[in-house]
């Protein structure tokens, strides 16, 4: 089956991560199938999602840089996903690694640079 067109797929994930008034949050876990209690979810912001690229796949990334709050445990995070709320919520993508593992202690952040965090159809 064929995949979608490359104006489809900016049109789906500007539709799903919307530039405007957005209310996504990153999750974070150690192990790529559950939540870390360590590290609470980072807001995204109403206008943290840049337009998707004009690409094959579409990418769709933050467009400022994403800062957690400090970490309330020593934690390894392996994997990150989207979250429609700050707590429970819908989870809206699957668990996905990051590039590079961070080991955090009490008191550590994660940061994302600008186009660092991205989503794609595949």
């Amino acid at each position: 089956m064929a995949g979608l067109t490359q104006a489809l797929q900016q049109t789906a994930l500007d539709y799903l991560f919307p530039t405007t008034g957005g209310t996504d949050y990153i999750a974070y876990s150690a192990n790529g199938t559950s939540e870390t209690a360590n590290l609470a979810r980072t807001a995204v912001g109403a206008t943290g999602w840049a337009s998707a690229t004009a690409a094959t796949p579409s990418v769709k990334a933050n467009a400022n840089v994403l800062t957690s709050a400090a970490a309330s445990g020593a934690v390894t995070v392996t994997h990150a996903c989207i979250y429609s709320a700050s707590t429970d919520g819908t989870q809206r993508t699957d668990w996905q690694a990051l590039g590079t593992s961070r080991t955090l202690a009490i008191g550590d952040k994660l940061e994302f640079a600008a186009a660092a965090f991205a989503i794609t159809l595949d």
